[in-house]
């Protein structure tokens, strides 16, 4: 089995229904650690040690947020920049993360349509996942598309239970049997693989 490790970044939680929704279905996968870093963290005194411990334990890292003016919360900033360290994470000594899995699991609220050369938002999304496709690359990680979920707000309860349902099941694949950098290489999203024909 491996290890999934899910890192959560919402200031806001308590009004995001669709991060609370992954988050309880990631909570149902078996090898799962959910870290709530606003909840751990509020005063943005990040414990390093601790945060590495468990990241040298995880196979796979999701890092779950909203997108926020194209980037990430503030204290999942702050937790890279505390945790992801040179000597540890990268370097020449630095490779307690070779050869995890990493992607981003995030809600916006742009639709699919929005993220495209040609339309409001001027790039691809994948444009914007630059820094953490290079951060993995630099911690010499795999880096997989993101998943997920546009226009969040608009979300209603049903399309919002099947996104989270979806995200379950592709943690449960994860946790089974682990993923191949190469089957991912040609999909946008995460979103794009039919998980369930593979169950």
């Amino acid at each position: 089995m491996n290890k999934i490790l899910l890192v959560v970044a919402h200031p806001a939680l308590e009004k995001s229904r669709n991060n609370i929704r992954l988050m309880k279905a990631a909570g149902n996968v078996e090898n799962v650690i959910i870290r709530d870093l606003y909840e751990l963290y509020p005063r943005f005194s990040i414990n390093t040690a601790k945060e590495q411990s468990l990241l040298e334990q995880s196979d796979v890292i999701i890092l779950q947020h909203p997108f926020y003016w194209y980037s990430i919360p503030a204290l999942m900033k702050q937790y890279l920049d505390m945790v992801f360290t040179h000597g540890w994470a990268y370097g020449k000594e630095g490779n307690k993360l070779e050869g995890k899995v990493l992607f981003n699991a995030l809600t916006t609220s742009g639709t699919r349509e929005s993220y495209s050369w040609e339309a409001h938002n001027r790039f691809p999304l994948s444009a914007y996942m630059v820094p953490y496709n290079q951060l993995a690359h630099v911690c010499r990680m795999h880096y997989l598309p993101p998943f997920v979920l546009h226009e969040s707000g608009r979300a209603d309860a049903s399309a919002s239970a099947r996104h989270a349902r979806q995200f379950k099941l592709l943690l449960k694949r994860f946790s089974t049997e682990r993923p191949d950098p190469a089957q991912f290489k040609e999909l946008e999203y995460l979103n794009d693989y039919e998980v369930e024909n593979v169950l």
